[in-house]
Order: C-alpha cells, then sequence, then structure tokens
C-alpha cells in the first residue's frame, strides 16, 4: 500500500481549504492512511509532517509496526494541546470528534469543520485493497456453503452464528466483519434480527447474513436457505430476487449514481407487485469499513467509479411470515 501517496492526499485537500494541518481520530482512517489496524490515537497531517499520537497502551506496537516515516508520540491531553498551537486553524472530520471534546479544543484553538472527504477518497479501491477484499470474498462464500449443513440439522440461531465465527478462523479470516444474522422464520422478515436461542424449523426461510475480515478489510454476503418442504409463496419470492439481482448486476455501468441503481431495481420490483415489500436501501460500498460510500439508495448521488466496491442486496420481508435477502459483491 502506498500510505505516502494516500497522505499527500490529504495534503491536496489543506491546500484547497487553506488549511494548514488536520487531525484524524477515526481507527478505519488511521489504518488506511498509516497501516496501523484497529489503533486508538490522533494522527495529525500538516502540509510538511505527519505525527501520530498513542496511548503508551499502543506505543511500542505502533513503533514496531509502523510501515512508514511517521513521528510517533506517547498521547496526553496537554501533550496534543500543546503541539497543535503551533496551527493557526486546525481542520477536523466532524465525526471524529464528541461536542465536549469539541468544546474543550475550541477553546485554545482554532478549528475548522471539515466534509468527511476521506469517505470520498477511500469509495475508489486501489489494486492491493482488491486483492484482500477478494480474498475476505473467498472465504465468506466458503463458510456460507458450509454452514447450510447446520441450518438443515435444525441447530439453534445462535449456534449456527458461533459455528459461523468459527469456520471464518478456520479458513483464514481474521475474525468476523460483523455480527452474523441468523434470522429463521418470522424473524427472517427483520432485516437486522438479533440471534436468539431458537431451532430452526423445516420448510421456514432463514436469512444468514455474514462478513469475513481479511487483513483489514471486509467481505459482505447473504444468504436464504430454503430447507425441507419450503413455502411455495418463499420459493416464488426467492425467483423473483434471484432474476432482480442479477439484471441489476448486468445493469451497472461507470458513471451511473446510487439512486439510479436502486431505482432501478426498484422498478423490477414493482412489475411483479413486491416493491412496497422492499424497505431499505439497494447496497452499500465495502472496504474497511462494512458500510462505506458508495451508498446505493434513493436520493445518493455517489457516482460509481471503477474501483468501487459495493452490495446489491434486494429483499423482501412479509410482516408476521418471513423474508428473503439474496446479497453479493461487486467490483468494478
Amino acid at each position: 500500500m502506498d500510505y505516502q501517496k494516500r497522505i499527500e492526499k490529504v495534503r491536496d485537500v489543506l491546500d484547497k481549504k487553506d488549511i494548514p494541518a488536520v487531525i484524524i481520530k477515526c481507527p478505519s482512517n488511521i489504518f488506511y492512511l498509516t497501516g496501523l489496524l484497529e489503533i486508538e490515537g490522533v494522527l495529525v497531517i500538516d502540509r510538511k509532517g505527519t505525527t501520530l499520537f498513542v496511548p503508551s497502551l499502543y506505543y511500542q506496537e505502533t513503533v514496531d509496526l509502523l510501515p512508514l516515516n511517521i513521528e510517533n508520540v506517547v498521547y496526553k491531553k496537554s501533550t496534543l494541546k500543546t503541539f497543535l498551537k503551533r496551527y493557526k486553524k486546525v481542520g477536523f472530520i466532524g465525526t471524529d470528534l464528541t461536542f465536549s471534546t469539541y468544546m474543550s479544543m475550541s477553546k485554545e484553538h482554532k478549528l475548522v469543520l471539515l466534509p468527511d472527504f476521506l469517505k470520498k477518497i477511500r469509495m475508489v479501491k486501489e489494486t492491493e485493497e482488491i486483492v484482500l477484499i477478494k480474498k475476505a470474498l473467498e472465504i465468506n462464500r466458503k463458510v456460507l456453503k458450509d454452514i447450510r449443513a447446520y441450518i438443515e440439522n435444525g441447530e439453534e440461531e445462535t449456534v449456527i452464528a458461533g459455528r459461523i465465527h468459527y469456520l471464518i478462523r478456520r479458513y483464514g479470516g481474521r475474525r468476523e466483519a460483523f455480527e452474523p444474522i441468523v434470522a429463521s422464520g418470522i424473524a427472517s422478515s427483520y432485516p437486522h434480527h438479533k440471534n436468539r436461542n431458537i431451532k430452526i424449523e423445516k420448510g421456514s426461510p432463514v436469512v444468514v447474513d455474514a462478513g469475513v475480515d481479511y487483513g483489514g478489510y471486509k467481505s459482505d454476503l447473504t444468504q436464504t436457505f430454503l430447507s425441507g418442504c419450503p413455502n411455495r409463496k418463499f420459493v416464488d419470492i426467492y425467483k423473483v430476487l434471484t432474476e432482480v439481482q442479477k439484471k441489476v448486476i448486468e445493469f451497472i455501468k461507470v458513471g451511473m449514481t446510487g439512486a439510479d441503481i436502486h431505482i432501478y431495481a426498484v422498478s423490477l420490483l414493482k412489475k411483479k407487485g413486491m416493491d412496497r415489500y422492499f424497505i431499505h436501501g439497494l447496497g452499500h460500498g465495502v472496504g474497511i469499513d462494512i458500510h462505506e460510500l458508495p451508498v446505493l439508495a434513493p436520493g445518493s448521488k455517489d457516482v460509481i467509479e471503477d474501483g468501487c466496491v459495493f452490495t446489491i442486496e434486494p429483499g423482501i420481508y412479509v410482516p408476521g411470515e418471513g423474508g428473503i435477502r439474496l446479497e453479493d459483491m461487486v467490483i468494478m
């Protein structure tokens, strides 16, 4: 990864905004800019240098693993405050600071709110990032293939979720990208169901949403299993969603917006009389975080570019009966 090149992109933003320095606290952004995974700290980038303030807990780890020439300082509030006094003003990304931290810092420093420009930069993946995402995807597919046997066995949702945790590591994943969702029966109509100690009933749809973290990069797939003798209604819905997903993926082109793609998917569902049961956005970007840009949803102006990585996840959720979601990833 060319971390120095990424830091220079941050400096380009500083030049355009006429801001001498920016503070970055989000661990995902620190990882993107330094290669240090899940390190808590404060990264300060100015037009000439880069300084990373870390708690003493992370200091030696940072010294040992830091892949580029960044000054490393043990973090103390007083140390950071003194350091920042060298700048007339300091930029920050709104989501990086709590209100109390902002109020405290603004007493001594002129803080300038910046849009989350790193989200835009991170939206287009580099070749090395795509290699890691593809590896996460490969592991993810193996896990979902293996999990079918446990569903057909009638295991509890929580047991299946635990098996997913294990299989991810068995196949080489660093960890799960998020807590797996195993939603059976009526609970399959809840898009973000919380796993319970209930056994899978044969004939009921079982939505399994799981993701893999490989080297700090994520994958996100959802498969719906129809075991036993499934209700004909859900078999038909499954076929419709399979067709919709396929047509949407064929439809996508560079230059489209997230809204264009979402609206097209809704139009396909509307022809089948199912659009009212589709209650969320069609997809989202995936990378270091499980939810990144581009967003595929109504009103999204995110423009699809080569190097974008995102999900396509149409779903139908029938209240009181159950639901089906099919999620795959697209790498442009």
